[in-house]
């Protein structure tokens, strides 16, 4: 197989000897070129056939096929084929790539250079993922549209993760070395997090990649896992009450463990606003403050002690906090429900979630500022003793699961409505509203359920309800398991990109 290094390169060979006969000037030849799916899918090791037409059609051409891998950068074009007709066994591995076409004219040296996308799959591309706690740990189901592919740890690596289950975070660009060619190889990836393990899954073929004992440079002293979630381009990770970041990115150098341990004297809370997009949003219980996280700082960043109104020192413990959506990147300001330790008083805060290290420690007052807007609540609220809890992405209502009845507060107007779900006589144990609003050209695709996981002690039931007016709907879709549910959240892949549901 040969390999022509630049796309420049590429068209060079086309565009040169130029046969400048009077035909070249005559007229403008315009080649058009079809039959080909602007979004291709093929499985591994199946066989890409594709047959183009070429306009106009009484001419001859030389035809090119390349590819290159979507998520780096620097991805060579690998040259596949000099044939007009296509015929290629897929020997890839799992991703995204660009196929391109070109086709010159022989007499003119006029060409055509088109690109397509094409996804390289397994029945792995796109579903739920359900982190669960089974009778031995911790493990994980997928539910695709065509199928449900239970216990992947236990099925595809012959383990499961030690401990309850914590949380999951889906990343792209984490790249491991190939020594047979040696060159990092990008993958798409989830981190599996329970109480004592820590796994990198392959998000193709649900193989393990990197576990554990692989993924720090300054080990925990205790294996206790706390927490796991995604930053604007990093995975950060709570282990033995310490908070690490491993920086992700496409570009060098690649990092594949978490080489940042930040530095201070913090207890974070179990509750964020991690959306992905920004800087995630903590809360320190010891210092009762809100703080970010930037790898560009080895400590937490709690922004100026004169911000007003104050998010520093506030004498209160954090009862719940989530993010809420704002635009289509989603989640990136929020509620948190603030209660007073010395007193039986609660506050509810709306946040400013996109605030970067250097609004933090600016001093213009408008940008140094978390808390938006604050309401006194009532302590004889129900939601304040929930079991369970769901902010809203669509309105401002916080949905919640009290003595397995489900409920919803009505943020603005404080006013909580009994919901009409039959839960029968499982158990809630999970509950969470999944935003997805990707891609952003097609809201065809485009979903919010308010998701609410039930089970007996053996197995679970995973429901995704709609939201009308403030009402949850009939469920629209209810998947099955064994074990019992923690957290789940849908990843898509979509004309060649993946996209993860909305992360907060």
């Amino acid at each position: 197989m040969k390999y022509l290094y630049t796309a420049i390169l590429c068209l060079g060979v086309f565009a040169a000897c130029v046969d400048y006969d009077e035909d070249t000037f005559s007229e403008r030849l315009e080649i058009t070129v079809g039959n080909i799916e602007k979004d291709i899918h093929v499985q591994i090791g199946g066989t890409l056939e594709i047959n183009p037409t070429i306009s106009p059609d009484d001419r001859e051409y030389d035809c090119f096929w390349g590819i290159a891998n979507r998520n780096n950068t620097y991805s060579i074009i690998d040259t596949i084929s000099f044939e007009r007709n296509l015929n290629y066994r897929v020997n890839l591995n799992t991703g995204s790539y660009t196929l391109r076409f070109c086709a010159k004219d022989r007499k003119t040296g006029v060409f055509s250079y088109t690109e397509y996308n094409l996804s390289v799959e397994t029945d792995m591309s796109t579903g739920w993922w359900v982190l669960k706690e089974v009778e031995n740990g911790t493990d994980i189901d997928l539910f695709t549209p065509e199928k449900a592919i239970e216990n992947i740890l236990a099925s595809r690596n012959d383990r499961t993760m030690a401990g309850k289950p914590v949380d999951i975070a889906y990343t792209q660009n984490y790249f491991i070395f190939d020594p047979s060619t040696d060159k990092d190889v990008n993958n798409n990836v989830m981190f599996l997090a329970s109480e004592e393990d820590l796994v990198v899954v392959n998000y193709f073929t649900g193989k393990i990649l990197k576990g554990y004992d692989d993924l720090f440079i300054d080990m925990p002293q205790q294996r206790k896992i706390q927490g796991i979630f995604k930053g604007a381009s990093d995975v950060h990770l709570i282990a033995d009450g310490s908070l690490y970041t491993m920086p992700i990115s496409s570009y060098t150098p690649h990092y594949r463990q978490f080489i940042i341990k930040h530095t201070g004297d913090y207890q974070l809370s179990p509750y964020r606003v991690a959306s992905g997009w920004s800087n995630p949003m903590l809360f320190d219980e010891a210092s009762s403050s809100f703080c970010i996280v930037d790898r560009g700082s080895p400590e937490l960043i709690y922004g100026r002690a004169d911000a007003s109104p104050a998010h520093r020192n506030l004498n209160k413990n954090l009862i719940y906090m989530s993010g809420i959506t704002t635009d289509t990147s989603g989640g990136e300001n929020g509620y948190a429900i603030l209660k007073d330790k010395s007193a039986d008083s609660y506050q509810l805060v709306y946040i400013d979630a996109t605030r970067s290290s250097y609004d933090l420690t600016s001093t213009d007052p408008n940008y140094n500022c978390i808390i938006l807007k604050s309401t006194e609540l009532p302590s004889t609220l129900s939601v304040l003793q929930a079991d369970f809890r769901a902010l809203s992405q669509d309105n401002d209502i916080i949905f919640f699961a009290k003595d397995n009845k489900v409920y919803s507060c009505n943020l603005q107007t404080l006013a909580e409505t009994e919901q009409s779900v039959d839960l029968g006589t499982e158990t809630v144990t999970y509950m969470e509203y999944a935003k997805f609003m990707q891609p952003y050209n097609d809201t065809s695709k485009w979903f919010g359920y308010l998701m609410i996981g039930t089970g007996d002690g053996s197995n679970y039931k995973l429901r995704m309800y709609p939201v009308q007016g403030g009402s949850i709907q009939p469920a629209v879709q209810t998947y099955e398991g064994t074990g019992t549910v923690k957290r789940a959240i849908y990843v898509g892949l979509i004309g060649g990109y993946i996209y993860p549901s909305v992360y907060l």
